[in-house]
């Protein structure tokens, strides 16, 4: 098969990032703007260092979020003239005709090296058709629309022989998992008439998750949850709280996990909460408070650091939380630090909920399985964790994957070292009812071969 290369795509106009994007607080050596600032105060207010100059951290914040702002995809180069053409005839399932226009793409035979990824996954060769591999690991990076076109266009071709009935069970995966129940439902009338038999059936995604069918009831709010070291790896986490912000009108942000916290860490995710106030977004908070003393932990009253991020950091989570006197306390400590007037209090104007940490039921039903998440993404220690866990105690064990919708690209290999680990040790792990798509990029980097990949039945 190809080699996988990466590619980005910027949504934003020319490639350009809005101004009012950036924030004065974390990103340059000047006195911050805070809540409820005016232009006088601005215009009166002196730099903690030279404003021509800026830090070494602010340029590596810039320069995450600038990463973030795109979608970043891990392409296949193809046998198949993907790069030949822009677009590719009609295709015609049954009595419905598609026009598939794909983005034309350069070739490379580049392997990704550490500084253009967190991480690489040597890719496992096999004689699986090359579309089966492809659409797996753009889905896994988040490139549905990419992933539909060439299954679309694999099945109006149909030469794929004996993997045939698994494109069509990943293109209808995909269809239910984006929700697109017409094209399923027109794809299924399609596959009735193709193989003889009955077609799957769509399955509402929240039926799968007992969980998020629980929360869409009671109204609680999609979750963002961080771990370990705030630091520049939380960029995943704070992709999905913006994704979030578009569909959703509230997010909850949960930091009990939270082990310790750096300046890059802190200053993106500053940026990241000025975003989701500025856009309307109400916000639910976990941890919040134990999160403003992991930041009390690396500060010092009079030592100025390279950047004040950690410091505006913590004084936003205290405006947050309504923290009057500990704001006017923190405030105090950071004007002492970098000489400037300390920031007045201002209430927050956006809808600020703080919560206690729920644990989750326990289902009695899957007492024997471990149950996967929706999505596994970022760091997958804590996961691993849970698995060993598992299997200590399990022979075998038995991962539930019925409500799992994907696995990022990135995180996929984290999680081949993990299971190779567990395996190497006589752990004995299968991983049940998962969807073909995962399914498909379990095999193209190796985890079918460590583990026992069961898929789910149609």
């Amino acid at each position: 098969m190809g080699i996988f290369s990466l590619f980005g795509k910027n949504n934003r106009p020319n490639g350009t990032r809005p101004e009012d994007d950036k924030l004065p607080a974390a990103a340059d050596n000047q006195a911050p703007v805070l809540f409820g600032e005016n232009q006088e105060r601005l215009a009166n207010s002196t730099t903690l260092r030279d404003g021509s100059v800026r830090s070494t951290t602010t340029m590596k914040i810039d320069a995450i979020e600038s990463e973030m702002s795109s979608e970043f995809v891990h392409l296949p180069s193809s046998p198949k003239a993907l790069a030949d053409s822009a677009t590719t005839p009609p295709s015609t399932l049954g009595s419905n005709t598609t026009q598939l226009t794909l983005p034309v793409m350069s070739r490379t035979t580049e392997y990704l090296d550490d500084q253009s990824r967190s991480g690489s996954i040597e890719v496992s060769v096999s004689d699986t058709p090359e579309v089966i591999e492809e659409a797996a690991v753009l889905f896994a990076s988040d490139q549905n629309d990419i992933a539909e076109a060439l299954l679309l266009s694999a099945i109006s071709e149909d030469k794929l022989g004996s993997s045939t009935h698994i494109v069509w069970w990943m293109l209808l995966d995909l269809y239910q998992i984006t929700g697109k129940q017409q094209e399923f439902d027109n794809l299924s009338v399609d596959f009735a008439n193709k193989f003889e038999t009955s077609p799957p059936t769509w399955i509402d995604i929240m039926t799968l998750d007992p969980q998020a069918k629980n929360q869409e009831k009671t109204g609680t709010t999609p979750a963002v949850a961080f771990s370990g070291k705030l630091d520049a790896n939380i960029g995943k986490q704070l992709e999905r709280a913006q994704k979030l912000s578009v569909t959703h009108p509230a997010v909850r942000l949960e930091f009990t996990r939270v082990s310790s916290v750096d300046p890059i860490g802190c200053g993106l995710l500053l940026r990241m909460l000025k975003k989701l106030q500025k856009s309307g977004l109400d916000l639910v908070l976990v941890g919040a408070d134990e999160l403003a003393d992991k930041i009390r932990e690396i500060l010092l009253v009079g030592r100025r650091d390279e950047t004040a991020a950690p410091w505006l950091l913590l004084l936003e989570i205290l405006h947050l939380l309504n923290q009057e006197q500990a704001y006017e306390d923190a405030s105090i400590d950071y004007s002492i630090t970098f000489e400037v007037s300390p920031p007045p209090f201002v209430a927050p104007h956006s809808k600020i909920i703080t919560a206690a940490e729920e644990a989750p039921a326990v289902n009695p039903a899957s007492a024997n399985s471990l149950l996967m998440p929706i999505l596994i993404e970022g760091r997958t220690e804590e996961l691993l964790t849970k698995i060993q866990t598992h299997a200590n105690s399990h022979s075998p064990a038995i991962m539930d994957c019925s409500r799992l919708v994907r696995v990022d690209f990135s995180a996929a290999g984290e999680l081949l070292n993990g299971l190779a680990q567990l395996a190497s040790n006589g752990n004995a792990i299968e991983f049940h009812s998962v969807n073909h798509l995962v399914t498909a990029l379990f095999k193209v980097i190796g985890i079918q071969e460590i583990v026992r990949v069961v898929s789910r039945k149609n």
